[in-house]
């Protein structure tokens, strides 16, 4: 299982990477697992420690209900905070961000969708925003919004090395298009050389790795 990546909060110019997995690949078992790390590892939004999703497919409405049964009172709480600041003030773009994020670290794409969607609306081109989005269109299985969205993002900002590696995942996996998967990694490892997949493994080895593969 392999997986794409939540921008969570700024992107540190230094190219630190992020504290959260988000997306999912067939892949080898253990090939890409857990947070997309850079050469040097910072939490880029909380020190909260890495979580991973726990599927691709899009959940049912019953999936869905079953994942908000499991949800813990702090996180409920929280999540019931932010629904209640939206509606006290639409135009609250940091209530939306922070409630799509609670609604994507609880699996829930349906709902992280349009409030990402508004938070867009009220603050565009925000590139972690745009990369969150991107990951909630393809765990919701539109696998074309969602690669026009991290392209939106590395619009946004050419150095955002998490949409780039979410455009890859996006393209290989889900669009068949391996060579301009191959081409968005490369145009990452060009900015960071030391790129490194989720298991510590160099991205110029999962790579190799993946092209062997296709022998």
């Amino acid at each position: 299982m392999s997986q794409t990546h939540r921008a969570q909060g700024r992107q540190q110019q230094d190219g630190d990477y992020v504290r959260k997995s988000t997306m999912y690949m067939a892949v080898a078992v253990a090939l890409i697992v857990g947070a997309f790390l850079g050469v040097q590892v910072a939490s880029m939004y909380s020190p909260a420690p890495a979580q991973e999703k726990r599927a691709v497919s899009a959940p049912s409405q019953q999936a869905q209900n079953g994942a908000a049964s499991q949800i813990s009172p702090d996180v409920m709480g929280r999540i019931l905070e932010m629904e209640q600041a939206v509606l006290k003030d639409p135009n609250d773009v940091a209530a939306w961000t922070k409630l799509g994020h609670l609604y994507f670290d609880t699996d829930q794409p349906k709902k992280a969708i349009p409030a990402y969607e508004k938070s867009l609306a009220l603050k565009p081109n925000d590139p972690d925003v745009l990369t969150d989005l991107g990951v909630m269109y393809r765990e919701d299985h539109q696998h074309d919004r969602a690669l026009a969205t991290f392209e939106k993002a590395i619009a946004a900002n050419p150095k955002h090395q998490i949409a780039r590696f979410n455009k890859g995942i996006v393209l290989y996996f889900d669009l068949e298009r391996k060579d301009e998967a191959m081409k968005a990694w490369r145009e990452l490892l060009a900015i960071n050389p030391d790129a490194k997949a989720p298991n510590g493994q160099p991205l110029k080895e999962m790579m190799q790795s993946l092209q062997q593969q296709n022998k």
